[in-house]
């Protein structure tokens, strides 16, 4: 086992784990040192205050504009929408610690929409904050605020109404579950989330897009919405990939009509588009071999068709494990093998010297949704826990639905994991520890695998599993995690009721076919799938700030210049070249992070996630806050006596919150010993500085070039004024004259980019008021009848008859079986809509007699986290979290 020391900062349920000490971290902003809590019922108090006292100004002072009564409006709904808001979350506070899975693990997808909900509130805080201090400036942006309350306002409207719907269903709920009833009809319950679905949840595709995850991740996620936006206008207007992306240029500078556009997309999309989506991260197949450990062996292999394999049950017997041949008939069973350090019987014999077999191998399942993706677009973690490990890991190229739907995937990791034990030299394994890892759907998968051995009796199952943020329940069930796919950018709920109909087989029987949404019209017949559409980007480089850099490299390279998976090697850089969204400055900040570029929608990133805690009186700041706020919320007369601060220790710290400066995201966490744990910060072998650029830019979009210089310039004076900064004697800044001149420049170019947006937003508002007087028009009407058929396929979906098997959802598993489960480590997210899918099924396989070891609930991060390790610091302590897992598992030690 590893070190009974080791300081974890996730919540666990191993005895010898101490509770987590630390906090996340990002880029830019103050490192608390200790835990700060503030208590809830102030921050709705300051709220309702804050709206009330922007509305008497605005009262008091109107403007020549329109918006000084748009923000009256919007702080009245505040201030009166906040006891309504205040009442449900007090509810759910009530309901929420009996569906944790043990007093030490606080976590449930009730605990998760609280924690939105105080996001929300700190969001609010900070924008309302700014606009009490510059409303009465000369330069004041009263558009970027006024749009900025409306989209939160939005939001507290959802929540509001969500919530109450989500009590309701809790009633109708079996008591102490997160699920309904799994014997008998589902069709109450179907009806419940078909209510929730006909709420408006475009607020979260705008300007709150990704608000609830951390900064690093929050950014990634508004470049895919864009990316998202110009593909759903492309596939209605029938324009090539290309053309669309070069007159859209409106989704950069109008996060209203990116919100519209994501909605109609995701409610629209098809399988085909399930799996272009979750195809975008093969589009980044360069990336790893620049900024991961090089493999000694990285190689795609079939496995031998000699017939059944054999493997020795449990009693003394044999059983033959066939070739797998449903749905699509017999072909050879794909493998991915990688290994650090060449080794005898992985690596050919010219290879030079080779190490001794490894006593352990990782046996890996990628996810995707059983539509997409492959082991090739998860590398950029395998690679690292390759070298870490150092063992072979074998990842499962299995065959993707609907064409391959259910059991062939099963069949086809069945039968490799009886090859491998069968032939663990042939590996570079002595046979002795094997660990199964999967996330999302490769988790699924895993547990698949290790329940169809127990109903084989097979003697040799593996020494450990660690199914990743995985599906335990695949049906169209309430949840409380579950309505957080109504603001999650990458697992909406439209998205998965398709990747659940195509892998059960039941795509086809609801009316679906390879395209349904293709060829509805003349202008968009034959319309290419997202995946060629992305090809299509890549192919011709096309760089929407000037520079040379592809978009495709954008969406996996976020920030290039931040602490790296495997840090990357420092080297000059081009000037800096704004991608609106996307960090990618030019120098790196002392820490070694990158500054932040502000922009419409980043200047307002003063609040990451909060944690999700035990206290249901208080709001936990979990990650890196903006200093102001956090001197704002100490100084101000409603909160300054509501802020407790604690040490690592849980006792108070009276003299208030300390700054610490750290360098390491997480530095208790010592996954391995010092020299290994510096891997996941060093340099690849091949340095980036050697690496080739992208070339081929396109820059013909005249908007983007038009607002370039202004976008430059605005981003350069933001970063000359954090240099001009001052500081005096008791640690303020002193403003000096440079710095002023500077900062009203940024000022003026922000006041551009408003005018811009703002000028965008007037045909929306237009179009929208010439349907209202038109509704009887021929183009309404085709519109009307294309959405109420998608409603109908999608409605068919939902009502699809899934099959109750535990290979297909482990929760229908006997406790019998679950008894005879390898041990388990679970590790989910708070803020993943199948949050409740993890903990519902380790409370089931505790109550069973199961071996849990551990169950892991990661803050701050999404779905699919170990997919954005090159991107966020958060995401990398996710992935090493899952490698200390893994060490546990195979029983490595500090010293092995």
């Amino acid at each position: 086992m590893v070190d009974e020391t080791l300081p974890l900062t996730f919540e666990g349920t191993e005895a010898h784990l101490p509770p987590p000490s630390s906090q996340f971290t990002s880029g830019g902003r103050t490192k608390l040192a200790h835990k700060l809590s503030v208590d809830r019922h102030a921050i709705f108090t300051l709220v309702a205050e804050l709206s009330q006292d922007n509305a008497d100004h605005f009262c008091k002072c109107p403007t020549w504009t329109s918006y000084g009564g748009r923000i009256i409006d919007c702080c009245t709904e505040l201030k009166d929408a906040m006891p309504k808001l205040q009442d449900v979350v007090s509810q759910l506070q009530e309901v929420a610690p009996r569906y944790d899975y043990d007093e030490r693990t606080p976590g449930n997808g009730y605990r998760s929409l609280i924690c939105i909900a105080d996001t929300v509130l700190l969001h609010l805080v900070s924008i309302l904050k700014a606009c009490a201090e510059q409303r009465t400036q000369i330069m004041f942006r009263i558009t970027h605020c006024c749009k900025e309350l409306e989209a939160y306002a939005t939001v507290v409207r959802f929540l509001c109404e969500s919530f109450s719907k989500t009590l309701q269903a809790a009633a109708e709920m079996p008591s102490t579950s997160l699920f309904p009833e799994l014997e008998g009809s589902y069709d109450k319950y179907h009806q419940i989330l078909k209510d929730m679905e006909k709420l408006d949840a475009s607020c979260f595709y705008g300007r709150p897009l990704g608000f609830q995850f951390s900064p690093s991740v929050s950014r990634v996620f508004r470049f895919i919405g864009i990316v998202l936006a110009t593909y759903s206008l492309s596939w209605e207007k029938g324009h090539g990939a290309i053309g669309s992306l070069i007159n859209s240029g409106r989704f950069f500078f109008s996060p209203e009509q990116r919100a519209s556009r994501i909605i109609k997309v995701i409610k629209e999309a098809d399988i085909t588009f399930c799996k272009g989506f979750w195809n975008l991260s093969e589009m980044g197949n360069h990336v790893p071999k620049w900024f991961c450990p090089n493999m000694a062996i990285n190689e795609l292999r079939d496995l031998p068709s000699d017939g059944p394999l054999q493997l020795a049950t449990v009693d003394g017997g044999t059983v033959l494990i066939p070739e797998p041949s449903v749905h699509t008939g017999k072909r050879p069973v794909k493998i991915r093998v990688l290994s650090f350090q060449a080794r005898h019987g992985v690596s050919p014999n010219g290879l030079g010297a080779r190490q001794p077999l490894s006593p352990y191998l990782l046996f890996h399942c990628h996810g995707g949704g059983y539509v997409a993706t492959s082991s090739k677009s998860h590398e950029t973690y395998l690679r690292v826990w390759a070298k870490l490990l150092n063992c072979t890991i074998v990842s499962i190229e299995y065959s993707l639905a609907p064409e391959n739907p259910f059991p062939r995937a099963t069949e086809e990791c069945l039968f490799a994991y009886a090859w491998i034990v069968n032939n663990p030299a042939l590996l570079g394994w002595t046979g002795e520890k094997l660990c199964m890892v999967g996330d999302s759907a490769g988790g699924n998968l895993i547990m698949s695998i290790n329940l169809r051995l127990i109903q084989l009796n097979i003697a040799r199952k593996p020494d450990g599993i660690v199914p990743v943020y995985t599906p335990f329940l695949f049906q169209y069930l309430p949840s409380p995690s579950r309505l957080l796919s109504m603001m999650d950018p990458l697992l909406h709920m439209g998205i998965v009721l398709r990747c659940v109909a195509a892998y059960t087989g039941g795509y086809a029987a609801c009316g679906g076919q390879a395209s349904p949404v293709q060829g509805e019209t003349e202008g968009n017949k034959g319309h290419k799938s997202l995946q060629e559409y992305m090809e299509q980007v890549q192919k011709s480089k096309i760089d929407f700030s000037g520079g040379s850099q592809s978009i495709v490299s954008l969406v996996n390279l976020t920030a290039q210049d931040a602490h790296g998976y495997c840090n990357i090697e420092k080297k000059k850089k081009e000037p800096v070249k704004v991608d609106l969204d996307l960090n990618q400055n030019g120098e790196t900040s002392k820490s070694g992070e990158s500054e932040d570029t502000e922009s419409e929608e980043d200047d307002n990133m003063s609040v990451s996630s909060v944690q999700v805690i035990a206290d249901p009186l208080h709001i936990q700041l979990s990650t890196l806050f903006d200093s102001d706020l956090v001197d704002y919320l100490k100084n101000h007369p409603t909160t300054k006596s509501n802020i407790v601060v604690v040490d690592e220790n849980g006792e108070e710290i009276i003299e208030g919150v300390e700054a610490e400066e750290k360098d390491d995201i997480c530095p208790e966490m010592d996954v391995v010993d010092g020299t290994e744990e510096e891997e996941f910060h060093t340099s690849p072998s091949t340095p980036v500085n050697q690496a080739k650029p992208l070339a081929g830019s396109v820059s013909n979009n005249s908007l983007t070039a038009a607002l370039q210089p202004v976008m430059t310039l605005c981003a350069a004076f933001n970063r000359v004024r954090k240099r001009l900064a001052v500081p005096s004697r008791d640690g303020a800044h002193k403003r000096s004259l440079s710095q002023n001149l500077v900062d009203t420049a940024a000022l003026a170019a922000g006041h551009a980019l408003d005018n811009l947006s703002d000028w965008l937003d007037r045909p929306t508002e237009k179009q929208k008021l010439e349907r209202a007087q038109s509704t009887r028009s021929q183009m309404h009407a085709e519109e009307e009848e294309t959405m109420e058929r998608k409603r109908n396929v999608l409605e068919e979906l939902a009502a699809s008859d899934v099959p109750r098997d535990p290979l297909i959802s482990p929760m229908y598993a006997t406790d019998e079986m679950l008894r005879q489960l390898p041990p388990t480590f679970l590790i989910g997210c708070h803020l993943d809509p199948l949050l409740d899918d993890t903990i519902a099924f380790a409370r089931k396989l505790r109550a069973a007699g199961g071996d849990v070891r551990s169950v892991d609930l990661i803050p701050s991060v999404p779905h699919g986290f170990l997919n954005f390790t090159l991107m966020s610091p958060e995401c990398r302590d996710g992935a090493k979290l899952c490698l200390v897992r893994i060490k546990q598992a195979l029983g490595i030690t500090r010293d092995a």
